[in-house]
């Protein structure tokens, strides 16, 4: 029994002595300014519940030493060191915080967490994020974004427009900053996400309501609470309305001009201010149809946050009282009404409804139905816009199919609906969001 005791104690001496060589290894990295080394030694240790080593790679990871600068990580490891009893962690990480937004430090919080001694952060990944290599880490952030269905480019590890892009997208996306940058809070973020379990088909899982209403009470700003970002809405009887002044083609009009025509070709111009806002490619001109110069008044724009999946179920009841003019809504993502899908509505135009993709790579016409929607007959019609999870997307109009599309470049969920009134005077009497 003696023997057993002394054996035990012996082999514990001696794990000891060797995390604290590695420590003092590491450390003499760091005084070197060997910081990849260091950031090396710290990582092994610090996966392994050491409070020091902890504090230390929250040190390299908020100066950027041997990694990418990650405020994110930083606080993270500082608040992991200070739960085990480091007695500077919790400082550093209260200053590290004063330079972080709030989502940032909910995600450091988050990432806390969820940490485990030892633990890795999916099955697939057995080295830990910190001790990747800078082409490794941007080959997994690759890897992960490609399998969510943003374009990131091969998985090479080198880090270009596409990956940049599809970094930028992602963050819109889950409302983070879209700053671009390859970082190791990043990968985590994406693998837990790429190892969670799917979401459950609509045909598997019932839909509920998000988002219903009819604005009888006559507020808009609350119950639910949308939010104004220019211009004027109101609520009467007929539901919420706006009114804003109708787009008008610079220069003069010849008498024998044809309206429909002249509506047609403002219609064009606003669906190409629409993708050139969001960056894209305008709709090409014809001969029959040249986009024109116009002036646009300032757009009225309103939305309202109702957290959706990636599959939904939009139905509005819509009224349309003059011609030419122009109205955008839709499913958004993003802090603020960005990227999503977007159903462009043009009285009078041809096409009259254009189903668009807006990412931060810009706009893209993904389809748009046949001739015109005469909507101008003072009575409400019924929109409906369905997506599953297969990214297959219908829009009815009283009841008639009017596009018909699949699209799979959004795979994540959404965070509300927006209206944007370009011109005209619409009113919408009734909304309601499914997901």
């Amino acid at each position: 029994m003696i023997n057993k005791r002394l054996l035990f104690i012996l082999l514990l001496l001696g794990n000891v002595a060797l995390a604290s060589a590695d420590y003092n290894d590491a450390m003499h990295s760091f005084e070197e300014q060997e910081y990849r080394q260091a950031l090396r030694g710290f990582s092994s240790l610090a996966v392994a519940g050491d409070a020091d080593a902890q504090y230390m790679l929250g040190r390299l990871y908020e100066a950027g030493n041997g990694t990418p600068q990650d405020f994110v990580a930083a606080h993270k490891w500082y608040n992991i060191a200070a739960s085990r009893g480091h007695r500077h962690a919790a400082a550093a990480r209260d200053a590290v915080a004063t330079r972080m937004t709030r989502q940032q430090i909910a995600d450091a919080q988050q990432a806390a967490r969820a940490w485990q001694p030892g633990s890795v952060v999916s099955p697939e990944a057995s080295t830990s994020v910190e001790m990747l290599s800078d082409r490794e880490r941007v080959a997994g952030i690759q890897r992960e974004l490609n399998q969510l269905g943003y374009d990131a480019g091969p998985a090479d590890g080198l880090i270009g427009s596409r990956t940049r892009n599809a970094i930028r997208d992602y963050q819109g996306t889950v409302g983070l900053p879209q700053d671009g940058l390859v970082t190791t809070t990043l990968l985590e973020r994406l693998r837990n996400e790429s190892s969670s379990p799917a979401p459950s088909s609509s045909a598997e899982q019932a839909m509920r309501a998000v988002l219903e209403d009819s604005f009888r009470d006559g507020d808009f700003r609350r119950d639910p609470a949308w939010t104004v970002l220019s211009g004027r809405f109101d609520v009467d009887d007929r539901g919420l309305r706006s009114i804003v002044q109708k787009p008008r083609a610079v220069g003069s009009e010849t008498p024998t001009e044809q309206p429909r025509r002249r509506e047609e070709e403002l219609g064009l111009a606003v669906l190409q201010l629409i993708l050139e806002q969001a960056g894209g490619l305008p709709p090409r001109a014809t001969e029959t149809t040249p986009v024109p110069e116009v002036e646009f008044a300032e757009p009225a724009r309103i939305f309202v946050e109702a957290p959706v999946g990636n599959d939904f179920a939009l139905e509005m009841e819509l009224a349309s009282y003059q011609r030419p003019g122009s109205l955008e809504l839709g499913v958004f993502q993003g802090s603020q009404p960005g990227g999503g899908y977007r159903l462009v509505y043009n009285p009078g135009a041809r096409p009259g409804l254009s189903l668009v993709r807006l990412t931060s790579e810009g706009g893209e016409v993904i389809a748009s139905s046949e001739g015109t929607l005469d909507l101008e007959d003072g009575r409400f019609h019924t929109l409906n816009w369905s997506r599953n999870v297969d990214g297959g997307m219908e829009v009815r109009v009283d009841g008639r199919r009017v596009i018909q599309a699949r699209d799979l470049h959004l795979r994540q969920g959404f965070r509300g609906f927006v209206l944007v009134n370009y011109g005209g005077e619409y009113s919408l009497r009734r909304v309601r969001l499914d997901g």
